[in-house]
């Protein structure tokens, strides 16, 4: 996971041939819908978030094969044309160098969508091609640097204003936690708005969602998004993928298909209910006379179930990935909460929220190296104003699970109060070797 950075000829060497042999798998009408996503995470690109939870979302649907590539030169090559629906997630400055072959991006893109392609503008992909006039026919609203870019984040609702369109036509209107956009400029291309909201800022209605037409291939475009909480609105979850349907001219393959949904926070919460109740038993039970436990994350999902008190709050960083570790057989006396997971190549940072420099607080993290990769982690925590910095956990290796059998690890440790600036302090869990830094379960508990 580490190794993000690729040659783009590899990454199409490899995508290619899996591709191709499914193309012949099926009968056109019933083989899935081919959909290509694309990311840039070069120097200089915007941090697109909540990339890997917008894949899972489209993959767990049978009626898609989608593809991630995190290199927007992908645009340029033939490949592009492989595919029914290209989902553009990404957005280059112009302050720095920008691609070395835009033209034959925008050349391929042009055809892919004038031939027939679905296009499928994703969030802040409305500036993806800033200097480009032509993105503007294709994409139907673009971003205008000179207009304010959105309202805070924060929940909202969507409107459905469509009822009537293939994409927005079993739709109800729905809350979502996200950005709501004020920054598309005008334009005299025509769109059909399916879906907007109103803004808590100045009390416009702004487009949430709309569909264009281009020569053969249709145009989706969203600037909803934002994140991991965004994503896991089900309205927003349903949306996406019948307009990727819509854009692959596929709506019969959905009259039937059983579409299933990536769980929503409270849903999780709901199912695992009497899972986090046993744990949390688990965990107090175990404290000193007079302790209590404030806050607690169960790093998996959505960014985990969390418990927290009157005031603690335990904030996972919304671009964190997660995953799921199913062992062989069984391993009997582990929690359901140790096997999920949340990674990063590099860094996991988490904001605490609400603590008191008058009280005494223990830090509680479990990890483990489940599949033996050598991983080693330090615990770092630091002011949210950077002017204090301090290793609570020097680079330690994790349990070996795979090699050695050994189950997770508790660490624990004592947060540093002189460091808590506004009632906020940052702990930073750090990849010091192996493929990624993870984490499976942190709460604090407040000392007598």
């Amino acid at each position: 996971m580490k190794k993000r950075h690729g040659i783009l000829i590899v990454v199409i060497a490899a995508l290619f041939p899996l591709f191709a042999v499914s193309a012949f798998a099926q009968d056109p009408a019933e083989k899935p819908i081919r959909v290509l996503l694309v990311n840039d995470i070069r120097p200089g690109s915007y941090p697109m978030q909540g990339i890997t939870m917008l894949r899972d979302t489209i993959r767990q649907d049978k009626r898609f094969e989608v593809a991630l590539v995190e290199n927007a030169e992908i645009l340029s090559t033939d490949l592009l044309f492989d595919y029914e629906v290209v989902l553009l997630a990404f957005k280059v400055y112009l302050r720095v160098p920008q691609p070395k072959r835009s033209a034959e991006m925008q050349t391929n893109l042009e055809k892919f969508v004038r031939e027939g392609g679905g296009l499928f503008v994703y969030h802040f992909a409305c500036g993806a091609f800033e200097d480009w006039d032509g993105f503007e026919k294709l994409a139907g609203r673009v971003w205008d640097p000179q207009l304010p870019p959105h309202d805070p984040f924060q929940r909202f609702t969507v409107r459905i204003a469509d009822n009537e369109h293939p994409i927005t036509r079993t739709q109800t209107d729905f809350e979502i936690q996200d950005e709501l956009y004020t920054c598309l400029g005008k334009s005299e291309v025509p769109i059909r708005v399916l879906a907007e909201a109103v803004s808590t800022v100045d009390g416009k209605t702004y487009p949430m969602a709309f569909v264009l037409e281009n020569g053969k291939g249709r145009t989706f475009h969203t600037t909803l998004g934002h994140d991991n909480r965004a994503l896991a609105a089900p309205g927003f979850q349903a949306m996406i993928r019948n307009a990727l349907v819509w854009c692959a001219q596929r709506e019969n393959f959905s009259a039937n298909a059983e579409v299933p949904m990536m769980r929503s926070p409270e849903d999780v919460a709901a199912v695992d209910d009497r899972a986090l109740v046993a744990r949390l038993t688990e965990i107090t039970d175990a404290l000193p006379e007079g302790a209590k436990t404030l806050a607690y994350l169960d790093c998996g999902g959505f960014g985990g179930i969390t418990f927290k008190g009157e005031t603690l709050d335990i904030i996972a960083p919304a671009d964190a990935k997660t995953w799921t570790f199913r062992p062989d057989v069984p391993i009997e006396g582990v929690p359901p909460q140790h096997f999920t997971v949340l990674f990063d190549d590099k860094q996991l940072p988490f904001l605490i929220e609400g603590l008191d420099r008058s009280k005494k607080y223990q830090l509680n993290v479990v990890w483990w190296d489940f599949d033996g990769n050598g991983r080693s982690q330090s615990l770092v925590v630091q002011s949210p104003d950077l002017s204090m910095v301090r290793i609570l956990r020097a680079g330690t290796a994790l349990p070996d699970y795979k090699i050695s059998g050994q189950p997770p690890r508790t660490v624990t440790a004592m947060l540093p109060l002189a460091f808590v600036r506004e009632s906020k302090l940052v702990l930073n869990i750090n990849n010091e070797s192996g493929p990624n830094a993870v984490v499976s379960e942190i709460w604090i508990n407040e000392l007598p």
